[in-house]
């Protein structure tokens, strides 16, 4: 089928964690050692409506990130910790390009897919990922980018999808849509597009869509 649009994710479609965790940073693990993920998750579900507040700015996803991490981290009780290692850790993760690791192939793949398609970017992220694409020259790629913070909606509530549906005037079975996430391609199917769920690691033993590994042959 010859589609109009590709969207695309930007996690673990364009990149992934570098230190394979999202909530990680590098500098988080040089701060924090031996971490215990499970109760750093237990503990994370205590918190993470924080991580969902509409955020336009670099300033306030420093914030975000600092209370995020100093409720999560607090109540873990971490030997010898204070406030200033969250600080540390919410700097790393707004300002610093290093808890992100490119896949290899990346710019090729979205280079063939440009000259036959309108890419859009769609990703439940925060102000942070803009400066990583314009960093890493991914900006050019893509026809418009859609970041959820800045629209206080995300995919996994369905409701970003309506941005770019409306911004085009896509019609069912112009676009489709590659994530790395089943629920998402759940919601990007009730709003009329098609979908492929992207493994970059290999690791989906079965799924309800087809599985795809990277962005080639689309």
């Amino acid at each position: 089928m010859k589609y109009k649009y590709i969207i695309l994710d930007f996690g673990k479609v364009i990149a992934g964690p570098s230190t394979g965790y999202w909530d990680f940073t590098p500098t988080f693990l040089k701060l924090i050692k031996d971490i215990d993920i499970d109760k750093f998750n237990e503990k994370r579900k205590n918190h993470s409506k924080i991580l969902s507040s509409k955020i336009t700015t670099l300033e306030e996803e420093y914030n975000m990130f600092l209370k995020f991490y100093d409720g999560v981290l607090s109540e873990l009780n971490i030997p010898n910790y204070n406030k200033k290692l969250s600080e540390q850790i919410a700097y790393d993760r707004t300002y610093k390009n290093d808890k992100y690791e490119l896949y290899e192939n990346i710019y090729d793949e979205l280079d063939k897919l440009k000259k036959k398609y309108t890419l859009i970017l769609l990703t439940d992220n925060w102000p942070c990922v803009s400066n990583y694409l314009k960093d890493y020259d991914l900006e050019k790629y893509f026809d418009k980018i859609y970041i959820s913070s800045m629209y206080g909606v995300e995919k996994i509530n369905g409701l970003l999808f309506d941005y770019p549906i409306k911004d085009y005037n896509i019609k069912p079975k112009e676009a489709l849509f590659i994530d790395d996430y089943e629920i998402n391609l759940d919601n990007a199917k009730e709003k009329g597009l098609d979908v492929l769920l992207m493994d970059r690691n290999n690791s989906v033993k079965e799924s309800k869509y087809k599985i795809i590994h990277d962005l080639y042959n689309l």
